[in-house]
C-alpha cells in the first residue's frame, strides 16, 4: 500500500480540523442564523401589515410621489325649493357665473393688471382701484395668490361682455360655476321666505329657520390631475353625488299674497304713510296664508336694500291697539253675563271723568243705548264702564286668555311677546286705559289669532306657516300636526260677537270695510303713537297708527286679518278710512277666488260723504294731563256720577239750524217733527219720548241718525228733575 504524503496528510487534517471547528462553533452560528430568520420574518410581515393596511384601512393611499397628481373636489349640494300651498314656485337654486382671477398666473404670463382692472370697471362697473387690488394681491411672505374672487353672481348680460372663456383664461381669469338662491316672484312674500348669504346660508326668514332641512348633503369627487392641475373626469378614482336639500311646503296663498302687497303698496300712495302691514289667516286651523310688509326688499339682491326694509313688522313691531282691542273688553262681559248687546248703557253724552282724575270724550256722542250701539260706535266710555263691571283680577285673566302678553309660538323667529304689565304693576287708572287698548302693546299676528277666536267660535288656534316637508326623493318627513286648539269662549259668546263686529261695519265706524255679497266683522282703532323715553315719552301729536281687524263671511268665516298703516300723514287717518278699504278689497277677492257662497248684507249700508272718525282717534291726549272734576259731579264707588242724561245743549245766539227737544211727544208727533227736518231717525219702545240721541240744542249739521226711546210712564222727564237713575237687571247706570 502506498503511503500518503505528507502534504496529503496536511490537507486531510486540515479538512479534519474545519470540521471540527464546526461541530465547536454550530450552537452560536445557529443562534445567529435564528436571529437573522426572526429579523426577516419580523420585517416581511411588517410589510404584508403595512400592504394591508393600504388596502383595507383607507380608499386611496398612494405613493408618496403619487400624492400631487391626485385632487379632490367638493360637489356642492342644491338647496330645496320653497312652494306655497298651491305647488307654486317661490325659491329655488340656480347655476350661476362668478369671476374669478388668478395673480400667480397674471404676474408668470405678464399681462398688465392695472389694463385689465380699466376693462373689468368698465365692463362690471366694479371699483377700478378694488379690482386691481385684487388682481395683485400677495401673501404675507410675498407669493402671489392663486385663487381670488373678482364678481360674484354675474348676469346673462355681464357674462356676455366679458367674451370668450378661453381669452379670460390667457388673462389670469376664470368664469366659475356655482348655485345661488333664485326667488322667481321677486318681492312676493319676501319677508316669509328670506333670503340666502353668499356662503348658501339662510340669513332670515323660513330660510334661515329652515336652514337644515334645506342645506343638502355635500358631494365629493376624487380624480388624477393633469398638467395643469384640473380634475380628469376619465380618471375618477372615487365618485359621491352630492344630495339635494328638503322642498317646504308652505301655508301662503300666492293670489292671496299678491292682493295684499298691492293693496299694501296702493295705501302708502293714498294716505302718504310711513309704512304698512297685514296678516291673513284661516280662523280654524291658524295656517297663515299672507303676511306682508312695506316697504319691501328682493331677497334676490337683498344687499341693495337698506336693513330696516327686511324686518318683518308682523311679528316683531308692536303698538297699542287701541279700540281693535274692546272686542276683549266685550267678550269679557258678555261671557261673564256682566251685560247682554240689548242693556243699556249711559254714555254721558260723550264726556265723562273717571275716578276724579281722567276724563274721557266719546268722538260721537250719545246718551243712554243699547251696548251693541256702544260696541259699534265705540263708546270709550262704555267700554270702560263695563270692564270695570268685570273687575280688574277677571280682566287681566281675559287679556292673557285671548294670547296677549305671550308669543303665539308660530315658530319663527325672532317673535315679539308684546307687552303687558301684570297687575300688581297696573294704576287706579290702569282699567280706564286697558279697556281701549292702551297700556297694553301687541303685535299683529297676536291680534289677528284673538280675532280668529272670534271668527272660529271661541278657539284659539296657534298660527303655523309650514304645511310639510318633503325630501328629494319624495318622502314627507314632516307635516304639521295641529294641537287640539284651547276652547276661551262659549259658541253662543263668539256669535253674539261676531254679530256685533258686523254691526260695526254696517253702521258703525267700519263702515268701508263692508263687502255687499259677503258680510264682514270688524273692528276699526286709531291710536297715537307713544313717544321714546329720550324724546320726553308721552304721545306725538300728529303721528298715529290706523288699524282694522276683522274676518268674513259672518255665515263661515273663512278669512281673518289685520290691517295696520304706520303714520298716515295725508287727513284723515282714521282706521276705518285707512285700513278698511285695504281689507275689503283684499277678502274680495280673495273670496271670489276660493268660489266661496255668497253671504249678501240685509240691511242697507251706506258709506258716508265725510269719513267716520275713530272713538280712540284723539283718546291719549286726553290720558296726558289729569283733568279736574266739575262742581256738578261726586264720586261714588270709584266712578264719577253725573245725571243719567246728558246736559241739553243750549243754543247760541247764531241762527244756525239746531235739534229740538222731543221729549214728551208721542210718537206721531216726533215722526212729524223730525220728518220736517230732513233727517233720519230710529225709535225703541211706545208711549212719549223720554230719551234722545243726540241732545236737544246739537246743530242739525252734526246728526246723522237722530235716536228717539219711548216709554209709557214718562220716566225719562222725572228722572231729569229727581236726579235718580235708570235701574234694571242688567242695565248699566251712570254709577258704571
Amino acid at each position: 500500500m502506498i503511503e500518503p504524503t505528507s502534504g496529503q496528510n496536511i490537507r486531510h487534517h486540515e479538512g479534519a480540523g474545519c470540521f471540527a471547528s464546526s461541530d465547536v462553533f454550530s450552537l452560536s452560528q445557529r443562534r445567529r442564523l435564528s436571529a437573522v430568520r426572526i429579523l426577516f420574518l419580523l420585517v416581511l410581515a411588517g410589510v404584508c401589515v403595512r400592504l394591508c393596511f393600504l388596502h383595507v384601512a383607507s380608499k386611496y393611499k398612494f405613493a408618496e410621489e403619487d400624492v400631487y397628481h391626485i385632487g379632490k373636489a367638493v360637489i356642492q349640494a342644491p338647496r330645496g325649493d320653497i312652494y306655497d300651498r298651491g305647488g307654486r314656485l317661490l325659491a329655488t337654486d340656480r347655476e350661476t357665473y362668478s369671476l374669478s382671477a388668478d395673480p400667480r398666473r397674471i404676474l408668470s404670463q405678464n399681462v398688465e393688471a392695472h389694463v385689465l382692472a380699466a376693462r373689468l370697471h368698465l365692463l362690471l362697473g366694479l371699483d377700478e382701484e378694488d379690482v386691481y387690488e385684487r388682481l395683485t394681491r400677495r401673501t404675507a411672505n410675498g407669493s402671489p395668490y392663486r385663487f381670488v374672487w373678482i364678481k360674484r353672481w354675474l348676469t346673462s348680460e355681464e357674462v356676455r361682455l366679458l367674451g370668450d372663456p378661453a381669452q379670460l383664461a390667457k388673462e389670469g381669469l376664470s368664469l366659475e360655476r356655482e348655485p345661488t338662491r333664485y326667488y322667481p316672484e321677486g318681492q312676493l312674500a319676501a319677508h316669509v321666505l328670506g333670503f340666502v348669504n353668499r356662503e348658501q346660508i339662510g340669513g332670515e326668514g323660513i330660510e334661515a329657520l329652515y336652514d337644515s332641512y334645506l342645506q343638502g348633503k355635500q358631494g365629493v369627487r376624487v380624480a388624477r390631475k393633469d398638467a395643469k392641475r384640473n380634475l380628469l373626469l376619465s380618471q375618477t378614482l372615487d365618485y359621491e353625488p352630492a344630495r339635494k336639500g328638503d322642498n317646504l311646503y308652505l301655508t301662503l296663498d300666492s293670489s292671496l299674497q299678491s292682493s295684499l302687497e298691492k293693496a299694501l303698496d296702493e295705501v302708502l300712495v293714498r294716505c302718504e304713510a310711513e309704512r304698512a302691514s297685514g296678516v291673513f289667516l284661516d280662523p280654524a286651523t291658524g295656517a297663515i296664508l299672507a303676511m306682508a310688509n312695506r316697504p319691501a326688499f328682493d331677497p334676490n339682491e337683498y344687499w341693495a336694500w337698506p336693513e330696516e326694509n327686511r324686518v318683518n313688522r308682523v311679528m316683531v313691531d308692536v303698538f297699542e291697539p287701541g279700540s281693535s282691542f274692546k272686542i276683549v273688553t266685550a267678550a269679557a262681559a258678555l261671557e261673564e253675563q256682566c251685560i247682554t248687546p240689548d242693556d243699556l248703557v249711559n254714555c254721558e253724552g260723550g264726556t265723562y271723568t273717571f275716578f276724579n282724575l281722567r276724563r274721557i270724550r266719546d268722538v260721537h256722542r250719545m246718551g243712554i243705548v243699547p251696548f251693541r250701539e256702544c260696541f259699534a260706535e265705540s263708546s270709550n266710555i262704555a267700554m270702560i264702564k263695563v270692564a270695570n263691571l268685570v273687575g280688574p283680577v277677571s280682566f287681566e285673566e281675559w287679556i292673557r286668555r285671548f294670547g296677549f302678553g305671550e308669543a303665539t309660538g308660530c315658530g319663527y323667529r325672532p317673535e315679539s311677546s308684546g307687552m303687558l304689565a301684570p297687575r300688581s304693576q297696573w294704576t287706579k287708572l290702569s282699567m280706564v286705559s286697558l279697556p281701549l287698548g292702551q297700556e297694553v302693546a301687541v303685535t299683529i299676528l297676536q291680534l289677528a289669532r284673538a280675532y280668529a277666536a272670534i271668527a272660529n267660535g271661541g278657539y284659539l288656534v296657534r298660527p303655523y306657516l309650514v304645511e310639510k316637508i318633503v325630501d328629494a326623493d319624495g318622502k314627507e318627513v314632516f307635516r304639521h300636526e295641529p294641537e287640539p286648539p284651547r276652547r276661551i269662549l262659549h259658541e253662543e259668546t263668539a256669535a253674539t260677537l261676531r254679530e256685533l263686529c258686523h254691526e260695526v261695519v254696517t253702521h258703525g265706524t267700519g263702515v268701508y270695510a263692508n263687502i255687499p255679497e259677503y258680510r264682514v266683522g270688524g273692528k276699526t282703532g286709531t291710536a297715537q303713537i307713544a313717544r321714546p323715553k329720550n324724546e320726553g315719552g308721552g304721545y306725538y301729536e300728529d303721528r298715529y297708527t290706523a288699524v282694522f281687524a276683522g274676518f268674513a263671511p259672518l255665515a263661515d268665516p273663512r278669512l281673518c286679518g289685520v290691517i295696520v298703516v304706520r303714520s298716515p300723514m295725508r287727513k284723515p287717518y282714521y282706521g276705518g278710512y285707512v285700513c278698511g278699504p285695504v281689507f275689503k278689497k283684499v277678502v274680495r277677492e280673495a273670496l271670489i277666488r276660493m268660489n266661496c257662497p255668497p253671504d249678501p248684507v240685509q240691511v242697507p249700508v251706506k258709506t258716508p260723504a265725510m269719513p267716520v272718525a275713530d272713538a280712540d282717534a284723539g283718546a291719549q291726549r286726553l290720558f296726558l294731563q289729569p283733568m279736574e272734576v266739575a262742581e256738578d259731579e261726586q264720586e261714588t264707588d270709584g266712578f264719577v256720577i253725573t245725571h243719567p242724561f246728558p246736559i241739553e245743549v243750549k243754543a247760541d245766539s247764531t241762527n244756525e239750524p239746531r235739534l229740538p227737544d222731543f221729549r214728551g211727544l208721542t210718537k206721531r208727533q216726533a215722526k212729524e217733527r223730525i220728518v220736517s227736518l230732513g233727517i233720519q231717525w230710529t225709535s225703541r219702545g211706545s208711549g212719549w219720548v223720554v230719551y234722545q240721541d243726540p241732545p236737544a240744542g246739537t246743530p242739525l249739521y252734526q246728526v246723522s241718525v237722530c235716536r228717539l226711546y219711548f216709554s209709557n210712564t214718562r220716566l225719562g222727564l222725572e228722572h231729569e228733575t229727581t236726579g235718580t237713575t235708570i235701574s234694571g237687571k242688567n242695565n248699566i247706570s251712570s254709577e258704571g
